[in-house]
């Protein structure tokens, strides 16, 4: 099962601060706002909860449950998140294209997964944990000792071609693979290889995923079609294969559990 919270709107740093159970981004600390897109904290409410869908949208996060700290590769498809009562984490989420060389291997190697650290870096991670400060309790003290603890490996530092792919896959027109290729100067295998490496999945699968949040992040006032059509949809079907496609739900159920 899947340990991250929900799948939260991406200007959640702009929200003022919830009262628990709650979820808050914040910007990441300067020296390494480049790598990072954000970072966040989730504390789960005391009573046991049914688990929520987790949406996928491109990224890696990091992050730190009470004593141990893991990876979130990225999602393909939706997953169902489950969280133990009274459970804080604090992460975490790369910036496009940073997760890779931080990490230290292809993204595809964990797609869809959820991986101890320390299975992946070994005794790294352990310096890693060494630096945290395990006895803060205060979400912000954490999310600072995590942050701080990062800067020591190394900021991480987004690839600028897979960092700009991103951006132009997040964008409503589409390309053809052939167009989209020439357009980064690389061959259509070569920029599906480094797209699989950098994301976890081919620039198709990524462009339907950013597809889909800009459909979740358009505003709740535009209707079904509407918010359909400015993110990037064809038309209503489109809308309605795709997100079943990638979560199981039908549109407006999808937003009904988003939006409560």
């Amino acid at each position: 099962m899947n340990a991250y919270p929900v799948a939260m709107p991406r200007d959640a740093a702009l929200a003022p601060f919830p009262p628990a159970p709650a979820y808050r981004e914040v910007i990441p600390a300067a020296p390494l706002r480049a790598g990072l897109a954000c970072a966040w904290f989730y504390q789960a409410p005391s009573h046991p909860a049914p688990p929520v869908l987790v949406i996928p949208d491109g990224c890696v996060d990091l992050i730190w449950t009470q004593d141990d700290l893991f990876v979130a590769g990225p999602d393909p498809v939706a997953q169902p998140a489950a969280i133990a009562p009274g459970a804080l984490l604090t992460a975490v989420r790369f910036a496009p294209g940073a997760a890779q060389a931080f990490l230290g291997l292809p993204l595809h190697a964990i797609a869809g997964q959820r991986i101890a650290l320390r299975d992946l870096w070994g005794r790294r991670a352990r310096r890693l944990a060494d630096a945290l400060a395990m006895e803060a309790t205060d979400p912000l003290a954490r999310l600072r000792s995590l942050q701080d603890a990062i800067a020591r490996q190394g900021p991480p530092v987004p690839d600028p071609v897979m960092h700009a792919l991103f951006a132009r896959l997040d964008r409503p027109d589409t390309l053809s693979p052939a167009r989209l290729a020439r357009e980064f100067d690389l061959s259509e295998r070569t920029l599906r290889r480094r797209c699989h490496d950098a994301f976890g999945y081919g620039p198709k699968t990524l462009a339907r995923i950013l597809r889909l949040q800009r459909f979740l992040g358009a505003s709740r006032h535009s209707s079904l079609l509407r918010r359909a059509l400015d993110a990037g949809y064809g038309d209503a079907s489109h809308l309605v294969r795709e997100t079943r496609l990638l979560t199981g739900l039908a549109p407006g159920a999808l937003l009904a559990q988003r939006h409560g």
